[in-house]
């Protein structure tokens, strides 16, 4: 195998991975662009390095099999974290099921089959646009409109972003103004029943929130 397969093998990890990564960073996601990229590309670096060894010494397909299974069951160890960080919500498990299907992908494009890999990505990226829009239109979700009165902190902002992208709710039309001691905030999400009360409580936790009022 040439240096430069190697690297272009490595180049379209960073490719495709970095696409299906974008998609995520989109949403919004725990792991997003720059994550899915280092899997996607970690995960060809090792098929391909197996390959290398079995070509210079000899080895059997039997060995590229078991670092296929070594990287995968690796990668369900950091999926499973990202469902421990998401309480178990669907997100999370949306998340680490992208993980796992991105460190399969750069399995494909380190043993070399190219074709595959951009069928594969073309269809995970499909799924997770088509579907989303499926989910938002008919699974039975609102739109909730909230109205916030905060004390005037410099990281109230941060807290409620940080607090959206941990139950995986999209925040719209964010407005923020200062009133005397205090911030008025103002924002719209589209999310089930269930997602609204986990991020309700949430936000009920914040020590600063003054006033709420839901629409």
């Amino acid at each position: 195998m040439e240096t430069i397969e190697v690297i272009l093998k490595l180049v379209l990890a960073i490719a495709l991975g970095g696409l299906i990564g974008l998609e995520r960073e989109a949403s919004q996601k725990p792991a997003g662009f720059r994550t899915n990229i280092l899997v996607c590309v970690g995960s060809a670096m090792m098929m391909t390095l197996t390959t290398l060894l079995v070509q210079a010494k000899g080895g059997t397909t039997d060995t590229l099999v078991r670092m296929a299974a070594g990287v995968i069951t690796g990668v369900g160890f950091l999926g499973a974290g990202t469902i421990f960080q998401a309480r178990g919500t669907i997100a999370g498990l949306t998340t680490a099921s992208t993980l796992w299907l991105v460190a399969g992908l750069g399995l494909v494009i380190g043993a070399g089959y190219y074709l595959p890999a951009l069928i594969f990505t073309a269809l995970t990226i499909t799924t997770l646009l088509l579907f989303r829009k499926i989910e938002d239109s008919y699974l039975r979700k609102s739109q909730f409109h909230y109205h916030m009165k905060a004390k005037s902190r410099p990281y109230i902002l941060s807290s409620l972003r940080k607090l959206a992208l941990h139950h995986g709710v999209r925040l719209e039309r964010l407005t923020m103004k200062q009133e005397g001691q205090s911030y008025l905030l103002a924002f719209s999400f589209s999310a089930s029943e269930e997602k609204e009360q986990e991020f309700n409580q949430g936000l009920l936790e914040l020590a600063d929130i003054e006033e709420l009022k839901i629409d």
